[in-house]
């Protein structure tokens, strides 16, 4: 009597194992889902914005372009104004490195 009570257990555990497999495997595909939801409105919410931005890009690329169509001598000057000031910047760092170089000297 004792070994069918025992067996009995044993079947009660087995099928209280069972169940809780296939609730974990349930819950298991809810989240999978939840997740696979939840990163699709993401990367539809990033696609969208990336378009939006292309498009300000490209809006904004077309206004400089006509800009530069209607005045093209003051760009040329602005754009030679920016590299010879870029060129003395450059320049006089250049110099001032080598001048803290020449101090660093220990000899």
């Amino acid at each position: 009597m004792a070994e069918n009570s025992m067996q009995a257990e044993v079947r009660e555990l087995q099928n209280q194992i069972a169940n809780l497999k296939d609730l974990m495997n349930k819950q298991g595909h809810d989240v999978a889902d939840q997740l696979r939801e939840g990163t699709s409105v993401a990367l539809n919410g990033a696609s969208r914005r990336v378009g939006q931005a292309a498009n300000y890009a490209k809006n904004e690329a077309a206004s400089v372009a006509g800009i530069v169509r209607e005045h093209p001598t003051a760009t040329s000057t602005a754009l030679l104004t920016i590299g010879l000031l870029g060129g003395l910047v450059g320049y006089f760092l250049a110099t001032s490195s080598q001048a803290e170089t020449q101090r660093r000297r220990w000899y």
